[in-house]
């Protein structure tokens, strides 16, 4: 804390990331990542009013990829729990080369970039899902999803369910065609993956004028699947879509034959709702 309270400290750490020393520029972007990850709210927002994010920007589009992820995690640390900070990012024009970012063949590299823009839209926001959605970074998320690599699909799909939360953004996603992209993600993929579509469907099954499109892909038996895992999440998730989806007579009898009966019973006992668990 006494650290960040200094204004010299960032100020040097700044200073030296831009070093023409390649290690003494690795060095200087760890510490300013590190920087960025103490502290609670507060000081944070106190970072960024040090001018930190202008450096943060210029590392985040040097060729080097080891400073290129220090950058990406001191974003995602400084816009976790503070919409100011978000604000400030989404303004000093971080969201296009993030949105590139993801898109690397760096496995490491992608899923730091994945975690600042995960920081960056999680949250009641609206500003930062639009400028996300803006940028065109649905489609980058998408072919993320389409790809074989786990960590990648999940944090494309947690992203998208964020997304989702905004109902234009909501509607050009249905309009994408990628229902049964995620329908069949959440049957093979890992506990993480199953989490996040779960949560993407839930999301969608609010809206009456889905539930044909969530049929079409084979989506009541992934609900009734992933509602009845041994996994609180994907419980909650898949009962609160299934009583959506419940609603509608014609859906009424498909869920009854295919088991969907015993995890809304279970569901009366609880409180669930639609929300994503690292919110």
């Amino acid at each position: 804390k006494e650290i960040m309270i200094s204004q010299e400290v960032p100020k040097v750490l700044c200073k030296l990331a831009k070093s023409p020393d390649s290690s003494t520029q690795r060095f200087a972007s760890l510490a300013l990542c590190n920087l960025c990850n103490i502290g609670a709210r507060e000081q944070k927002e106190l970072v960024v009013k040090q001018g930190v994010l202008r450096v943060l920007l210029f590392l985040l589009r040097f060729p080097d990829l080891e400073v290129e992820r220090c950058a990406s995690l001191a974003i995602a640390a400084l816009s976790l729990g503070s919409d100011r900070n978000k604000a400030e990012v989404i303004d000093n024009g971080f969201v296009r080369p993030l949105i590139e970012t993801i898109m690397y063949p760096d496995t490491r590299m992608r899923q730091c970039a994945l975690l600042a823009l995960n920081g960056i839209t999680l949250g009641e926001m609206l500003e930062t899902k639009e400028r996300v959605f803006k940028e065109n970074g649905l489609s980058s998320l998408l072919a993320l999803i389409k790809s074989e690599d786990d960590e990648s699909i999940h944090a494309g799909l947690y992203i998208l369910g964020t997304l989702a939360e905004d109902m234009v953004i909501r509607n050009a996603i249905v309009a994408m065609d990628c229902l049964r992209l995620v329908v069949g993600k959440s049957s093979l993929g890992s506990i993480e993956i199953k989490r996040a579509a779960a949560y993407f469907l839930s999301l969608l099954s609010e809206c009456p004028e889905y539930h044909d499109g969530i049929r079409t892909a084979d989506g009541l038996e992934s609900v009734v699947s992933l509602a009845s895992l041994v996994d609180e999440e994907c419980q909650d998730y898949g009962a609160f879509t299934l009583a959506f989806l419940a609603n509608n007579k014609s859906f009424q009898v498909p869920l009854a034959k295919l088991g969907g009966v015993r995890p809304l019973v279970s569901m009366m006992a609880t409180n669930s709702e639609s929300k994503h668990y690292a919110g």
